[in-house]
């Protein structure tokens, strides 16, 4: 059973930036990644985000979030 669905909303502190540019990176509690789109030029500040997908990778669950419209 999913943790986490599509459109739910949180909040994450944003680690590092991702493979492109444009993505920022973060990690819930549970240890789940979250690559926030948009997010690549906000690293070490909180971000609200909205869940609009997840993959299965090898390592785990991830999550892609959006940016919360303000």
């Amino acid at each position: 059973m999913k943790k986490y669905h599509r459109g739910d909303e949180m909040s994450v502190c944003v680690e590092r930036t991702g493979l492109e540019p444009q993505e920022g990176i973060a990690h819930l509690p549970d240890d789940t990644m979250v690559i926030v789109l948009g997010a690549g030029d906000r690293v070490g500040q909180r971000c609200d985000v909205v869940i609009t997908s997840d993959i299965q990778t090898s390592l785990g669950d991830s999550l892609i979030a959006s940016l919360k419209a303000s």
